[in-house]
């Protein structure tokens, strides 16, 4: 386990800029979650810090070294890999054990740390076979197990749960967060499933484009985006973002009608070009509510209800409301916020209230 510090990391091919000067210093036992859309460089960092690619400026230390320059195999990392990478003609117990016999380690005590690895991630009645003969979570579990049995200061994670099925990922993420708990490992996670993010990060760390757009714990960016693609991006269904502009009070005064009034007033700012965020779940069917819509697809979730509508000037709407909510296409309803609004200046994207 270890402190990992990342730098201003930056990464060109040629004229081509993938990463803009990335900085975070990951707490000893922290998992980090690196999150954002396919091509935002997500994956380019988490290969920069296991030595697999150079970064073209910046540094990383882990502990108290700085492996910037190190070789893969000596900066003390394990990676877990999205499609498992193990080998087929080894069985389970020599897949884990395959990295420890290259180190030169002796066979007992590769014994003693396969035995134990196997039984934390309940592999012991599989040692012996082949991964061909494993489901897609077993042969999960045996790359984890690889990476557990070396001990190292720093687990990366690459979108590990990438070729699973939805069932199995939502069990999978469970055993893996509680894995890291159990073992008090640093763990840094790449993924571009927001949900896999919110429920297994400490931090996350939102990349678009090569750049941080917020780091922080879930519940802080789900709470206040700071950008609007945070905003979007953070949150499911992603959260409604309407144009307007703020008025002589300090309210927001929408493209599409209502004024809305904010619980700290913009000053100064009439006039100003801005987008209202509301989000979905923090919205409920009032008579003469502050939104008119129409119904256009209901989606019964059970516990929730998703309504895809349309505002009256055409604008699309969402909302999740209470799985009681008897709601059909065509339906005309009218919908007030119960939490705070998020304002966001429409010309930089970035949060004003």
């Amino acid at each position: 386990m270890a402190q990992v510090t990342l730098d201003t990391i930056r990464k060109s091919f040629g004229d081509t800029h993938i990463l803009h000067g990335i900085s975070c210093a990951i707490r000893d036992g922290e998992f980090i979650v690196v999150v954002g859309p396919s091509g935002c460089g997500k994956s380019t960092l988490l290969r920069i810090v296991a030595g697999l690619e150079t970064a073209t400026s910046g540094s990383i230390t882990i502990g108290d070294r700085d492996v910037t320059k190190l070789e893969p195999k000596d900066r003390d990392i394990a990676m877990v890999f999205q499609n498992y990478a193990l080998y087929p003609h080894m069985s389970v117990a020599d897949n884990m054990a395959y990295g420890l016999k290259n180190r030169g380690m002796p066979k007992a005590e590769i014994d003693i740390r396969v035995k134990q690895a196997a039984d934390i991630l309940q592999l012991g009645p599989y040692l012996a076979r082949k991964p061909k003969q494993l489901s897609g979570g077993q042969r999960q579990r045996v790359a984890m197990g690889r990476a557990i049995v070396r001990e190292p200061k720093l687990f990366l994670f690459d979108e590990p749960l990438s070729n699973l099925d939805a069932k199995l990922r939502v069990q999978m993420r469970v055993e893996i967060k509680k894995l890291q708990q159990r073992l008090g490992v640093t763990a840094l996670y790449v993924t571009h499933d927001q949900v896999e993010a919110m429920t297994m990060a400490d931090r996350l760390i939102v990349l678009k484009d090569g750049q941080a757009e917020q780091i922080g714990a879930p519940l802080e960016l789900y709470a206040r985006p700071e950008t609007i693609f945070v905003a979007g991006f953070i949150g499911s269904p992603a959260m409604n973002l309407l144009p307007g502009e703020i008025t002589e009070g300090g309210a927001v005064r929408l493209t599409c009608g209502p004024t809305l009034e904010l619980i700290e007033p913009i000053p100064n700012s009439a006039g100003r070009k801005v987008l209202l965020g509301v989000r979905p779940e923090h919205l409920s069917v009032r008579p003469g509510g502050t939104f008119a819509l129409t119904v256009d697809l209901v989606e019964a979730l059970g516990a929730d209800t998703l309504v895809y509508a349309t505002l009256a000037d055409g604008t699309a709407f969402t909302a999740r409301l209470d799985g009681a909510q008897v709601v059909a296409r065509g339906d005309n309803l009218a919908l007030s916020p119960t939490q705070a609004l998020h304002v966001f200046d429409a010309e930089t994207g970035k949060r004003v209230n």
